[in-house]
């Protein structure tokens, strides 16, 4: 990768330098010893400004000197970073390739990698699939980087009481006709405004547990019908913080994940 690097002037070859202090010092004892007051400047005077000048340029060029060395060192090191990402994303369509098998390399696989750009984080795009469990259900999720927090479609919500505790149960929906319902303990709720609804709603939080390539945790999911919405889920920032790189431009990065059958 070409780097352009601007040129700085080039200093002053000290040789010069000292022939023009040397001219001054001859020019300044001519001065001397045709007319001026030897009282008021002396040879020895003039030798001190000339020292004192010739410490000042030295300091001077020694600091442009180190300049000048950090300044090509930093961009080395910026070129030595831009090549090695160059070669993680040219590498990137051969991680694809071997961390997607086809569907019938899928089947056979009891645990599914997950596709990586970086040590740490998982790459994933606009639409992923999320395995919930409990209950065991798959549903499709749109990663929006702009909502603090996910969303999850159920309907029929009511609320109850257990132990001293508030819980709720809904439906997810598992297919067009067929609906399996969950019960969940409220952590807390939140009040949701939007612009249909200027004063807002309140909405039950859960916790629930997902899959999405190798990331098995619990994230809270705050209950809401979006039955008129196209996506059943949202995964927002509480999942995506820390943990994977958003691609827009592409969806289903991760293969969908499928349990291992019973023996």
């Amino acid at each position: 990768m070409d780097t352009a690097i601007e040129k700085r002037p080039e200093t002053r070859p000290r040789t010069g330098r000292f022939c023009s202090l040397l001219a001054a010092t001859v020019a300044l004892s001519g001065c001397l010893q045709t007319g001026l007051d030897p009282n008021q400047t002396t040879l020895e005077d003039v030798a001190a400004q000339i020292d004192a000048l010739t410490t000042q340029l030295d300091r001077s060029e020694a600091a442009l000197t180190e300049m000048q060395s950090s300044d090509v060192a930093g961009r080395a090191e910026l070129d030595a970073r831009l090549d090695g990402l160059d070669e993680q994303i040219r590498s990137l369509p051969d991680h694809l390739e071997l961390s997607c098998p086809g569907p019938d390399a899928v089947a056979e696989c009891e645990e599914v990698a997950r596709v990586v750009v970086s040590a740490d984080k998982m790459l994933v795009g606009e639409l992923e699939y999320v395995y919930i469990d409990p209950p065991g259900v798959t549903v499709i999720a749109r990663v929006d980087t702009g909502a603090t927090s996910s969303s999850l479609h159920a309907e029929n919500l009511v609320p109850f009481e257990r132990d001293g505790e508030d819980w709720v149960r809904f439906d997810m929906m598992i297919s067009e006709k067929d609906f399996i319902t969950v019960e969940e303990k409220i952590v807390r709720h939140v009040r949701v405004v939007q612009q249909a609804d200027p004063s807002g709603s309140r909405r039950p939080v859960v916790e629930m547990r997902v899959r999405i390539g190798d990331i098995q945790d619990t994230f809270e999911f705050t209950l809401a019908d979006r039955s008129h919405l196209e996506n059943e889920a949202i995964l927002g920032r509480n999942f995506l913080a820390d943990v994977t790189l958003v691609d827009v431009g592409k969806q289903f990065i991760q293969p969908r994940y499928s349990p291992p059958e019973g023996p």
